[in-house]
């Protein structure tokens, strides 16, 4: 993993996944995003909630790196579970299964086309990751946003031979105790995973 940029804030990565969010579903971001409450993680939650976005993880972390992923920490990154219900979410152990290479997207998938086709994952598509815990091992990361474009880039890789490729990533970093998120997983503060081990 090559760290690219620091002390990236929560505001940063959540307007990136709003305007990300919106611009895939085709509808407006919301008007009041500016003045959203950047210092509370509760509070957070709860505006993301009212929109219909991913509470949780975006508001649980008040700093962020920005990433380039080579294809072993792809492969050290956990997806979503039911996109292969009953299986690891691992993609080391879903690979391992020979499940990578037959996926399909779920639905359209306006990145699906390119990654699949050749394309890295550019920022404009970045992953949102955070350390994974106990249930998501051996994984090192979890994928909270992004785990089809994750999976489109590991099926060309490996249906092309093409381990060199990379994805852009914002990890959460500095963990907001604040947070329900954090408070209901103690090992992702500075007793647990903590940080990244990059």
């Amino acid at each position: 993993m090559r760290v690219i940029e620091t002390g990236i804030t929560r505001k940063d990565v959540i307007t990136f996944y709003v305007g990300y969010d919106r611009r895939k579903k085709n509808q407006p971001s919301p008007t009041d995003l500016a003045a959203w409450p950047w210092n509370s993680a509760e509070e957070l939650d709860a505006k993301l909630c009212s929109n219909g976005l991913k509470k949780g993880v975006l508001a649980a972390y008040k700093s962020w790196w920005f990433v380039e992923l080579d294809f072993a920490d792809l492969l050290d990154c956990a997806i979503v579970n039911h996109l292969f219900p009953g299986e690891a979410q691992c993609l080391v152990r879903l690979v391992s299964r020979g499940l990578i290479e037959t996926a399909e997207p779920n639905g359209h998938r306006e990145c699906w086309q390119p990654l699949c086709s050749g394309m890295n994952l550019p920022r404009e598509w970045a992953l949102i990751l955070r350390p994974a815990v106990k249930d998501e091992r051996p994984a090192k990361w979890y994928c909270e946003d992004g785990s089809g474009r994750a999976l489109a880039l590991l099926r060309r890789i490996l249906l092309h031979a093409e381990p060199w490729r990379t994805a852009s990533a914002y990890l959460g970093i500095v963990p907001d105790e604040g947070s329900a998120f954090i408070r209901s997983r103690p090992e992702l503060t500075g007793g647990g995973l903590g940080g990244p081990a990059v």
